[in-house]
């Protein structure tokens, strides 16, 4: 994961602000949160989340989740420490996050507590 987050600094798709928050958002995942992401899920929920700070960063907008997705994430009964997770994830960056994006992340983090219940 940590190289993929160099490759997307190096390649300009991510600041470099936003590559250091995200070293954190993986130690806060693994250390505090207990949930491991070095699998093809975390890969794919740790860049996304890079890509949306940047989107948001650069005024870009995406279409919202899908609804049917959004209240699957809702109705999870742990929905409350999907929503924990997350604002802890954005407290590592100083920018709003776009609320079409939000969404996804919080779709990601679900996926993620899935993922670690299953393994």
């Amino acid at each position: 994961m940590e190289q993929r987050l160099a490759i997307l600094l190096q390649g300009g798709v991510i600041d470099q602000d936003i590559h250091d928050g995200m070293l954190c958002v993986i130690s806060n995942l693994e250390n505090d949160w207990k949930i491991t992401i070095r699998h093809s899920q975390g890969n794919m929920a740790l860049t996304h989340m890079a890509s949306a700070l940047m989107r948001s960063r650069r005024g870009e907008k995406i279409e919202p989740v899908d609804s049917d997705i959004l209240d699957e994430v809702k109705q999870f009964e742990d929905y409350q420490l999907v929503t924990q997770i997350h604002q802890s994830l954005l407290s590592h960056f100083q920018l709003t996050l776009d609320p079409a994006e939000e969404g996804y992340l919080l779709a990601n983090i679900y996926s993620l507590i899935l993922a670690n219940e299953h393994s």
